[in-house]
Parts: C-alpha cells; structure tokens; sequence
C-alpha cells in the first residue's frame, strides 16, 4: 500500500487511536477491542518499555485486518525498526527531518509533529503528509487549529494532545482531517485491569461524535453554495 492509500484510509478513519504498554497482550487485545468499535488504525507508541515487542505482537496479531502505525518516533532508527516490524504509517510527537526523510525513503506515510507556525512550514516542506499539531490543548484547542487552517489551507492537520469525546467535534469542525486520541479510548488503568470491552463502547462514541461534525461541515458547504450561487 502506498503511502497516499495509507492517508487516505487514515482521514476516512478520521480518529487514531493510540495505545501505551509495555504489555503485548494487553496491547493486541485493546487494538480488536478498538477494531471491533469500528476504527481499523491504531497507533502503537514506541515511548514505552519493549515498545518494539509490543509492536511485533500487533502487527502479528492485526495486520490484515488494522492499519497500524507507530507513534512517538523521534529518529531514523526507530522509523527504520518500525518498517522492519511491518507498519504502514509514522507519527512523530514534533518535527524531525531525519524521521520524515526516512519514512519517505521506505515508503511510509508520515505524520510529523509540529506546534508553531514555523513548525508547521518546516514539517509541510519536508513532504510529510499531514501535519500532527500537539499538543493542542496547549495553545488553545480547536481555535488554534481553525486559525492554522486559515493561514495554510492546503496543508492537512491532525489534532492531538488532549482531544477527547467532549471536544472531538470542535476539531473536526475547525478543519482537521482526523484526530489522535490516546487514554479517551484505550487508558492504562483500565488495560491493565482487563476490561477493554470499555474500549469498543469508547470507540463507537468518538466514531459517532467525528461522523455528526463531518455531516455538519458537509450540510454547511452545500449551504454556503447554495448562497454563493444565487
């Protein structure tokens, strides 16, 4: 798959759900509980203890049925691992060249991080796909966003970084493709207690929640149009 079909899936998606564990089971059975929810891509953060087993389990365990990706990749090294353990897509949690350069070179889709304007030309220019703004709680949520989109239309934005049910769609309505969500699916606590079960109901609500704001900007385009053209 290329990385452009890669993308594409990514933004029909419109959530990346990401898990944190050391524990590969855990990890395999939170990534079918997220599927079951409706969301075939997950992100497997790589900032944890033996994130590459973890890695290697779900990718065994989910690959032809799950887009996966890993997430908090900061150097070519661990981009090149991840290719070997057969993911289709990087996120970076902020810019690194060396990171996009070699996603580029193996074929991967690339999410880089970014947070300030200039971050954003930088991570635009080295011919990364989308752009993950993060975190976004940080500098104003989804006004921040809205006001990036107005300056850098063409270039597609991920929100991310304290992006949950409650403001999901204020997101999506402020113009990004998808968004990242971390422990609003899939939290430590209740993996580590077993009851991923939670993780599908979570996954149906955020599914529901990014499905309305997206009929909302579609209703309001058409009705924008519609004026335009009178």
């Amino acid at each position: 798959m290329s990385n452009l079909d890669t993308f594409k899936k990514v933004k029909e998606a419109g959530i990346i759900p990401a898990i944190r564990t050391s524990n590969a089971f855990d990890a395999t059975r939170a990534v079918e509980a997220i599927r079951l929810g409706g969301i075939p891509v997950i992100e497997v953060s790589l900032a944890s203890k033996k994130a590459f087993d973890v890695l290697n389990a779900v990718v065994a365990s989910h690959g032809q049925s799950v887009l996966i990706g890993a997430g908090t990749v900061i150097d070519a090294e661990q981009v090149r691992q991840a290719a070997l353990a057969g993911v289709q897509f990087i996120v970076t949690p902020g810019f690194s060249s060396e990171a996009v350069k070699k996603s580029k070179e193996l074929g991967l889709a690339v999410f880089a991080g970014a947070m300030t304007p200039t971050e954003v030309q930088l991570a635009s220019a080295s011919g990364a796909d989308a752009v993950k703004l993060f975190p976004c709680y940080a500098t104003g949520g989804a006004r921040y966003v809205k006001s990036l989109r107005g300056q850098y239309p063409d270039i597609e934005f991920i929100a991310s970084g304290g992006v949950g049910l409650d403001n999901c769609a204020d997101y999506i309505r402020a113009g990004a493709c998808a968004i990242g969500v971390g422990g609003e699916i899939a939290d430590f606590e209740t993996m580590t207690i077993g009851d991923h079960r939670v993780f599908t109901v979570r996954t149906k609500r955020l599914r529901e929640a990014v499905r309305k704001a997206r009929e909302w900007m579609a209703e309001s385009r058409l009705t924008l149009n519609v004026g335009e053209s009178r």
